[in-house]
């Protein structure tokens, strides 16, 4: 590989993990991206790097708890897991697969779309009933109710979840007594699923449809609850996606939407730099690789979900809001608060260093039209 080529490559690296390029973090996370890349192509690496995605996360979850420096303890992260890679790569254990058949070990050359719809549908299938019942209903009541957001005659409110994944969300809306709600997403896997999720547990008024969210298959002014969680991020038109949400809402309708915030303080700056070492694994044998450790489907979930996506955007506040007022939004309100885990409510309750490690917390918004 020639200089030039070097070049090109370091800085399709930036755009991935802009904060390898200075900061406080660039000299040790260079070290382990190195070491991780110098693993080689196999799936005992593909295994290796995975497994460096929850060593991560959890010191992430212990600097919280700790109160500690996070930008210490990620320094520290980084510089164990570039001595593990590097004592597994220098002792030989590639051998244990150096005859595997790793064709198809890559997603390049697939459309992103599909790639995105496949990585979580198979995420989503796996959720347990209390992963899938219980918790969202009351993840979004807590945040409904710590924003003071009150819902009139919620039962007669026709609800769309854009980009409702398994379903878990549209679910919870229903069970908060929303009525008809319908789920739109782009993965059939997801639409089958969540299909048979709620005629197995006979909950009525809800229906889910294969299409996306870019290119709504509704009328004009057709919903009361217009919902995009977490979604638009991972498209190719983000700014369409937020014209398409305003276009299908009611007049006085809510609407909710979530993107990932910018700046996102070391939190997404590690998600960002697994992003870079995980960029061209395939995506069963991390799943595989995840399960074999004995983490549940919703953890694996949070620790693949954006680490894995082929887009994954953060916007800035002035970004989005630039945006819904383009589309037409009104009384845009960003929330200040969440529930228990949200980075948001670690900034409201000023838990020490969370603006270090969270930067501006969750990017959620509620308007109108």
């Amino acid at each position: 590989m020639n200089s030039k080529e070097i070049n090109i490559k370091h800085q399709n690296d930036l755009k991935i993990a802009p904060c390898l390029s200075d900061g406080d973090l660039s000299e040790n996370a260079t070290k382990f991206v190195k070491a991780a890349k110098d693993l080689g192509v196999s799936p005992f690496a593909t295994t290796l790097r995975t497994w460096c995605i929850p060593y991560l996360f959890n010191s992430m979850e212990k600097f919280l708890e700790d109160e500690s420096d996070p930008i210490d303890g990620a320094n520290s992260a980084f510089a164990k897991l570039t001595e593990f890679l590097t004592s597994a790569n220098k002792n030989g254990f590639e051998l244990i697969t150096s005859n595997a058949n790793l064709n198809g070990q890559t997603d390049e050359n697939i459309d992103v779309k599909d790639i995105t719809g496949k990585h979580y549908g198979n995420l989503f299938k796996s959720f347990s009933s209390v992963s899938y019942w219980d918790e969202p209903v009351k993840l979004l009541r807590q945040r409904l109710e710590r924003n003071g957001i009150s819902i009139a005659d919620i039962e007669s409110k026709k609800t769309l979840d854009a980009g409702c994944g398994g379903g878990r969300y549209a679910v919870a809306w229903r069970l908060l007594g929303a009525s008809p709600v319908s789920g739109l997403d782009i993965s059939p896997i997801n639409i089958e699923d969540a299909n048979r999720r709620v005629k197995e547990a006979e909950i009525n008024n809800i229906n889910f449809q294969e299409g996306n969210v870019l290119d709504i298959p509704y009328e004009d002014e057709e919903f009361d609850i217009v919902f995009s969680n977490g979604v638009l991020h991972h498209t190719t038109d983000w700014e369409k996606g937020i014209k398409e949400l305003v276009r299908v809402l009611k007049p006085g309708g809510l609407g909710w939407l979530y993107l990932i915030e910018n700046p996102g303080g070391v939190f997404w700056d590690v998600i960002e730099i697994l992003r870079l070492v995980m960029k061209n694994e395939k995506k069963s044998t991390a799943r595989v690789a995840l399960q074999l450790l004995g983490l549940p489907a919703n953890r694996i979930f949070y620790m693949l979900d954006h680490v894995m996506v082929p887009i994954n955007l953060r916007l800035t506040d002035e970004q989005i809001k630039r945006s819904l007022e383009e589309a037409g939004a009104i009384e845009i309100k960003r929330l200040t608060r969440g529930c228990d885990f949200d980075r948001i409510e670690q900034i409201y309750q000023q838990k020490k260093y969370a603006q270090e490690r969270f930067g501006a917390g969750e990017s959620r918004y509620i308007f109108t039209k």
